[in-house]
């Protein structure tokens, strides 16, 4: 029993002197810095329905650590809804396509260059009407994951999120 309280002890004196290099560092006052930003476009067959945003040509470079999420706005009776990708949109006739998401990262310097956000279906997309293509606004939340490890955060719910008392969110200006 006095070798495992020992082991337990040297364990826990190793685990705390450890120094974790990777992700947003908390500010003072033990708060965690998040960053978010908007973007809008069309979706089309030139862009094979994708739009591309390149967090460096727009000033900004997230750690491969940290968690990109994204919303889609929803427009009901002229309030703003935001629902978290991926989302699927079901039609009467049984046929659906969704909004989905992915990013990409430079593992070796440790850095997330990209995210698109793109349509998917087996559908024709070029049959979609133009309120599900046009005109579309996605609102992106770049979190430290330290900040998921650390709160209590529902990702699914932005007003979760941006309500956190632990996240301090900035907003990017976006570059054109």
């Amino acid at each position: 029993m006095k070798y495992l309280a020992l082991i337990l002890l040297t364990l826990s004196l190793v685990l705390s002197s450890c120094d974790n290099t990777i992700g947003h560092p908390p500010s003072q006052g033990g708060d965690f810095i998040g960053t978010t930003f908007e973007f809008t476009g069309d979706f089309n067959r030139s862009n094979a329905y994708q739009l591309v945003f390149n967090f460096r040509q727009n000033g900004f470079i997230p750690y491969e650590s940290d968690v990109i999420l994204a919303y889609v706005l929803w427009e009901s009776a002229g309030i703003d809804y935001w629902r978290p990708l991926p989302q699927t949109v079901y039609f009467n006739n049984g046929t659906s396509f969704q909004y989905n998401y992915d990013f990409s990262a430079d593992i070796a310097s440790n850095q997330i260059i990209d995210m698109s956000v793109f349509l998917d279906s087996y559908l024709d997309l070029s049959t979609l009407p133009p309120g599900y293509t046009q005109n579309q606004t996605f609102r992106v939340v770049v979190v430290p994951s330290d900040f998921l490890e650390a709160s209590n955060v529902d990702v699914n719910s932005m007003e979760s999120i941006l309500n956190a008392e632990q996240l301090k969110l900035k907003e990017l200006e976006i570059m054109h």
